[in-house]
């Protein structure tokens, strides 16, 4: 299947998903230190099987208020290393929300960071957004550090907002616009 959408920074390539990438998919998604600030829960291979095989197809952005997954591959081989999520508001998309989810043996290396940064230059760069958001629970150090080091600020803290795997949940909210987004 040809690529509808690629992005390339020095060391990954944010693409659609592809059939290929169940096993490394399923794999991460299977890790329950990687669900554990997420809100599904550690998918079975048939489950990892059928998402990418619905994603595979899906326009990047999706249609506002629809999330879709961007897989995140390494440039040089491209093997699948985690993904990242992009919804564009259904009331007004000029506004998105992000997520990202990274396999524990490719965390802590800048993949994160990096592929966040490409996300973020297609989006204000090339679909022209005005604002991103991430929303991630304050208990997830990893996360909160990370939306910090690319350039997000915390605009929210929600305490007990979320019912989240069967206890109350405090969330930030991180936000950049697109007038703080630096071109280069």
């Amino acid at each position: 299947m040809p690529e509808t959408f690629l992005i390339e920074t020095p060391r990954l390539r944010l693409r659609t998903f592809q059939l290929a990438d169940v096993a490394a998919f399923a794999a991460y998604r299977a890790a329950p230190e990687v669900a554990r600030f997420q809100s599904w829960e550690p998918y079975s291979y048939a489950q990892a099987a059928d998402f990418v095989a619905a994603q595979a197809g899906q326009p990047i952005p999706a249609p506002p208020g629809t999330w879709v997954q961007i897989g995140i591959a390494l440039a040089a081989t491209n093997e699948l290393v985690g993904d990242c999520a992009l919804c564009l508001a259904a009331d007004e998309p000029r506004q998105g929300e992000i997520g990202i989810t990274l396999a524990p043996a490719w965390q802590g290396r800048g993949y994160a960071a990096e592929a966040l940064r490409g996300l973020f230059a297609h989006c204000f760069e090339t679909l022209g957004l005005h604002r991103l958001i991430a929303v991630t629970d304050c208990e997830n150090v990893a996360s909160v550090r990370l939306l910090g080091s690319v350039g997000m600020r915390r605009e929210a803290h929600f305490r007990q907002n979320i019912w989240f795997k069967g206890a109350w949940g405090d969330e930030y909210v991180y936000a950049l616009l697109r007038e703080e987004w630096p071109i280069k």
